[in-house]
């Protein structure tokens, strides 16, 4: 995990961050541009080692990078190396690494922090070439002296933080012996299967919406490049940052609050990335309904699924309690009776209300979806649930559900 406090640089030293990250990310480039190049039949050996010799001439004969910290530079070629490593080792979790790009990618990594109090508000770290930049301190102060390494950071509204790198802490709960099923959705944020709907709240008010609005259009009408549209950007990125920070407050809270109450939580197997693809197709295939489907895509985007997940993964794992977190496939948890295992489209009436066809059972769209995950969650643990209810289950066929045998579940 990572502590984040906010920085407070000078106007100096804030033109010497910006330096910082600027070499930061220009070497992070030059190291992937040289590692996309490289072909296996050549004779040297492209890694980590021989990138740091070919930074050490670079900055020989670059004055522009040898007034920058090479501790700063070193630190980002090893974050390089450390991104293809995560990638050849999990393809399936971690993509392949990308071009950083200026006004999105600002920050850089100091190691062998050093780390000041000031007074019971404020403190101080040090950074290279730099020196003592002040922060302000809302966590404990052992927990940030206890840090070696942090991150320097800009967001697009203009705001540093120095975010120090630290050991997930205890996440402290008792045993509840209480099992729940999750369905993530977007006019209800989390449905348990128990039947609470947990509603993320709005996230920006009618004003504060308003204005992003109006301020959106008046940046498309200015020119690329102008100083007006920067001022505009930045007034844009100021109100985007709330309402980040007002989402991930609601998650960790909410989180939090799962992990405390139940020893085992199941959830769906979203492909996010699959679902908020666009549907603008190609000039000779061109998309349908596309307006529709980006609105859609900007509303599941807004849910961050998939910070609720990992959020939950990782203070599962650091519980004092033991929590179990199981992931089953999505399909067909929205349109399979919990009561009697019938499957059909038609079971869904609208987004709240579901009505099975088969046998007439009627409730929350919703929990009924959590109630099949929970039981699917149940059955792969080898926790003697059944994908529903009862003992038979259906399966769709062209005539319509179908009965089938029983499954049988280990015990």
């Amino acid at each position: 995990m990572s502590i984040r406090q906010h920085l407070y640089p000078t106007d100096r030293v804030e033109a010497q961050l910006r330096v910082h990250c600027s070499h930061a990310r220009f070497v992070w480039n030059l190291g992937l541009e040289h590692r996309s190049q490289y072909r296996p039949h050549r004779t040297l050996r492209l890694n980590l080692v021989a990138q740091m010799r070919e930074l050490a001439l670079a900055r020989q004969s670059t004055p522009w990078l040898a007034a920058g910290s090479s501790s700063v530079q070193q630190q980002a070629l090893r974050d390089l190396d450390q991104a293809f490593q995560n990638w050849w080792g999990n393809p399936g979790h971690f993509g392949r690494p990308t071009w950083r790009k200026a006004e999105q990618h600002e920050g850089f990594r100091v190691v062998g922090l050093q780390a000041r109090r000031s007074n019971r508000k404020w403190g101080e770290v040090h950074i290279p070439k730099i020196g003592w930049v002040r922060f302000r301190l809302t966590r404990s102060w052992t927990d940030v002296a206890s840090c070696k390494s942090a991150r320097v950071t800009l967001n697009r509204s203009g705001q540093w933080h120095v975010s120090f790198s630290a050991p997930q802490p205890t996440f402290n709960r008792v045993a509840t012996h209480q099992t729940v099923g999750l369905d993530l959705g977007i006019v209800t944020s989390i449905a348990t299967s128990d039947g609470a709907l947990l509603a993320m709240a709005t996230l920006l008010s009618a004003g504060e919406a308003q204005r992003k609005r109006r301020l959106e259009r008046k940046r498309a009408r200015q020119v690329i490049g102008s100083k007006r549209r920067v001022r505009t950007k930045h007034h844009i990125a100021t109100i985007c940052e709330r309402e980040s920070a007002r989402r991930k407050d609601w998650i960790e809270q909410t989180t939090t609050q799962l992990v405390r109450d139940y020893d085992f939580i199941a959830l769906e197997d979203l492909k996010i990335t699959n679902m908020v693809r666009s549907a603008k197709g190609t000039a000779e295939k061109p998309g349908k309904n596309v307006r529709a489907k980006s609105g859609l895509n900007r509303s599941i985007q807004s849910q961050s699924w998939g910070l609720v997940r990992s959020r939950l993964e990782q203070k599962a794992l650091v519980a004092t309690s033991p929590t179990e977190v199981v992931v089953v496939p999505a399909r067909n948890t929205s349109r399979q009776c919990q009561r009697c295992g019938s499957i059909a489209k038609e079971n869904r009436k609208s987004q709240a209300v579901f009505r099975c066809l088969t046998c007439g059972h009627q409730a929350n769209a919703d929990v009924n979806a959590a109630k099949n995950i929970l039981a699917a969650g149940l059955a792969v643990t080898g926790r003697g649930g059944t994908p529903h209810s009862e003992e038979s289950h259906y399966r769709r066929s062209s005539s319509g559900p179908v009965k089938r045998q029983p499954v049988e579940v280990a015990a």
